[in-house]
């Protein structure tokens, strides 16, 4: 949960439990405690903006009931007359503190002291807990925008390096020896090796970085697996492996974005094709059940090891005997796909057998006709 939401649940349930009829949770911001949130206090009452003597006293540790006479110095909101302010802390240090109001006799009492003690404690995990995520949360944006501005600049050298390499290897800069063309060839590997890294590091950005993504509409499912399939049967055709492609006759269509539905398809056709020997076929197949969208991606390829397949979706992984071959691959692809199935609310499951291939399956709830890319 957000710090917001839990803020309000404790809120609620504040009142609740010491039965009060406002609340306010004033958190502490370097040595300053501050309003984090407010429920049924005036609005243009301005205390719980700042401090009060009680504030204070309860960071200490304990619990304070006042009533609106008996201190000069605790302001009290009109209408409310008595107030019961306890710490929310950590076993380790405080955090702040929650007030608690009423309007009517009777007072506040130490039974009710003690139950909002309870609730606070709970509650000072729940809200350190909400503020840790949102700090994961923050690092891993500014991670991705960071992978993603530092790939933007490595994309392009390394394309153009690519590029003459190849021409070189080509023989369009005059014939080579033996050597030199074994030296070019190897360089050519490597660029080739750093070329799929970036991608995929821009890639791995744009799965975890919402704020880097297409807004989400219907998509449909069809034309994106279409467009894969039609981009990578070049490269199937020039290995040898036969590329199937069987589309539905429904339109189906799921909550996504083009680009990200575009890059799951992409990569898993390609692994399909990679990971299957000359002669092999991969085999695309797609549907509606029960009210989701299926794709089956299925190759004739080596298979996985079934100790792989409780790593497949790691960062880096590689199963033993995909490194074996020597295919360029650098472990991500997979985990960009299963980052990006899940965010569209979809799920991956993979069959495989080693030397007779494997077989991915993904799901997505189906909705209405396809709204994105229509004009």
């Amino acid at each position: 949960m957000k710090l917001g939401e839990v803020l309000d649940v404790l809120m609620a349930a504040a009142a609740q439990v010491a039965d009060a009829d406002a609340v306010a949770v004033l958190l502490l911001e370097g040595e300053r405690l501050t309003v984090a949130a407010r429920r049924g206090l005036p609005n243009d009452w301005p205390v719980p903006v700042g401090e009060s003597p009680a504030d204070r006293e309860a960071l200490m540790g304990q619990a304070v009931t006042v009533g609106e006479a008996e201190r000069p110095d605790v302001p009290f909101p009109p209408g409310f007359s008595s107030l019961l302010c306890v710490p929310l802390s950590l076993p380790t240090r405080p955090l702040g503190v929650l007030r608690a109001y009423r309007r009517k006799p009777p007072p506040f009492s130490a039974a009710d002291a003690e139950c909002l003690l309870a609730l606070a404690s709970l509650g000072a995990a729940a809200v350190q807990s909400a503020r840790e995520t949102a700090e994961l949360e923050r690092i891993e944006a500014a991670k991705s925008r960071f992978i993603h501005v530092a790939t933007h600049e490595l994309r392009s050298p390394i394309a153009v390096a690519q590029s003459l390499v190849r021409g070189i290897v080509k023989g369009y800069a005059g014939p080579l020896t033996d050597q030199q063309q074994d030296l070019f060839s190897r360089v050519s590997a490597r660029l080739d090796f750093l070329e799929h890294l970036v991608n995929d590091l821009l890639d791995l950005a744009a799965s975890r970085a919402p704020e880097l993504a297409e807004e989400e509409c219907a998509v449909a499912v069809n034309a994106s697996v279409g467009r894969a399939a039609l981009l990578l049967m070049p490269r199937a055709e020039e290995k040898g492996v036969s590329l199937l492609f069987r589309p539905c006759c429904e339109e189906l269509a799921v909550i996504a974005t083009e680009e990200g539905l575009d890059r799951i398809f992409v990569n898993l056709i390609e692994n399909g094709i990679k990971y299957t020997p000359p002669g092999g076929t991969v085999t695309v197949t797609m549907g509606q059940k029960e009210g989701e969208v299926w794709v089956k991606i299925a190759d004739t390829g080596i298979g996985i090891p079934p100790e792989a397949m409780p790593h497949l979706f790691e960062e880096f992984y590689r199963a033993p005997n995909a490194r074996a071959i020597n295919a360029v691959g650098t472990g991500l692809g997979l985990t960009i796909v299963k980052e990006l199935v899940e965010r569209y609310r979809g799920r991956i499951e993979v069959e495989s057998e080693v030397g007779k291939g494997t077989t991915f399956t993904v799901t997505f709830p189906a909705v209405g006709p396809p709204t994105c890319g229509l004009s």
